[in-house]
């Protein structure tokens, strides 16, 4: 059995980018942030997915994000 892990690409970022890669992800996804909200260390469908990545990053206390569902778009006028 291979001891090696996968995980999400760890994305050095200045904020513009951050904001360009949030504005990109599927809606409903969980985005784990670095502690100082610089890096994205980790997506998924849910949080513990996020976590999960985040941690094999090294991330021990990440920043959670949920993008907002559809439904949650289009009620607040984004879409």
């Amino acid at each position: 059995m291979s001891t090696e892990k996968t995980a999400a690409p760890v994305l050095d970022t200045n904020p513009q980018e951050l904001r360009r890669i949030l504005g990109t992800a599927p809606p409903g996804a969980w985005i784990a942030l670095s502690h100082d909200k610089m890096r994205v260390v980790g997506t998924g469908v849910s949080a513990q997915a996020a976590i999960y990545q985040a941690h094999l990053q090294g991330e021990s206390a990440p920043v959670l994000v949920q993008m907002p569902s559809e439904d949650e778009e289009m009620a607040a006028g984004t879409i």
